[in-house]
């Protein structure tokens, strides 16, 4: 008797649980509430029941009660990797990322194999530019998946911003190695150009390999382009203006085809370029500073004069809002 108490006992919470979750699936959030919290007063240690009250509460607009329904969550939690996981999501959800942060710790603890966890990790301490953090956790996943394309990508982004520019080049490389069809670290690499040094044949290899794939993407022609102009090879000009025909709106091709037009002396259609760069993005302040100098080879001071002003508003603003490019996802 005492056993079919139990199964009754038993069938009764799964029902309720399983109710209250299809009416939280459903966004019935009132039934759900209801079925839920009958469910934990059947269960009151089951870590799922209050993991799936905190996301209903939160959808009701019940943070502090959302909040106490997590920590029950996480009290009970007993190294289950999925509740650790999903409690994960939901406090990032919630914008408590050092909480979020410290359960995807106790999640790889749980399950060390699995190596999204580190990836989702190192993108919370990128997030927050936190690279050294983003760093240990890459490194720590990698030791497991030391082929792992995300995770070579996330390390080159975590170097490029502890400036430790020739590890990200080679982090950066390996990710194409691994898988070139991603795009993020052919962008990376197309900002440091001016530190690959004796890797800008490796970049150039990879850049051309991504034009030869994707032709129609002005993208890859630009990338072309500017590893051609600092190298100095005399198809520069021909590649960039071919990027400029597939996509004539991308001020980043103008721009770079003006600076290597001012480079030659053709100061005339270097400030053509550039200005067009300036009107299709007048918020960037790199194309301000090389119009300047190319009006004061014209001999326009005044314009001179006015594009440093320009470029020096615009470099204190890019400073406070301490944006860095490109992004990683």
């Amino acid at each position: 008797m005492h056993l079919a108490i139990l199964l009754l006992f038993a069938a009764q919470f799964d029902t309720t649980f399983r109710d209250g979750l299809i009416a939280l699936n459903r966004n019935e959030l009132a039934a759900a509430q209801s079925k839920l919290e009958a469910a934990s007063a059947l269960h009151p240690e089951d870590a799922r029941v209050w993991l799936a009250l905190a996301q209903t509460y939160s959808k009701l607009g019940k943070r502090v009660d959302a909040t106490a329904a997590a920590q029950r969550a996480e009290a009970g939690a007993k190294g289950d990797p999925v509740v650790l996981h999903t409690l994960a999501l939901f406090y990032s959800q919630a914008g408590d990322d050092p909480r979020a942060a410290k359960m995807l710790e106790a999640t790889i603890a749980a399950r060390p194999f699995e190596e999204s966890y580190y990836f989702e990790l190192a993108q919370l301490h990128l997030k927050h530019e936190d690279f050294a953090a983003a760093l240990s956790t890459i490194d720590a996943g990698r030791k497991k998946f030391d082929r792992s394309a995300q995770l070579s990508l996330a390390a080159g982004v975590a170097c490029y911003g502890l400036r430790r520019f020739p590890e990200a080049i080679d982090a950066f490389l390996r990710t194409i190695d691994l898988d070139p069809a991603v795009d993020q670290p052919y962008l990376f690499l197309g900002r440091m150009l001016d530190q690959a040094e004796d890797r800008l044949p490796r970049i150039t290899g990879a850049f051309a390999a991504f034009a030869k794939r994707a032709p129609d993407d002005y993208r890859s022609t630009l990338l072309l382009g500017k590893a051609l102009a600092v190298a100095g090879d005399p198809a520069a000009e021909s590649t960039l203006r071919r990027s400029i025909a597939l996509n004539s709106s991308a001020w980043e091709s103008h721009f770079e085809l003006g600076v290597l037009l001012a480079r030659s002396r053709e100061y005339e259609d270097a400030a053509r370029e550039i200005r067009r760069a300036v009107d299709l993005n007048p918020d960037d302040p790199a194309p301000h500073y090389h119009l300047a100098r190319v009006y004061d080879r014209l001999g326009k001071s005044a314009e001179a004069a006015a594009e440093r002003d320009r470029h020096a508003r615009l470099t204190a603003a890019a400073r406070t809002a301490g944006v860095m490019e490109p992004g990683i996802k």
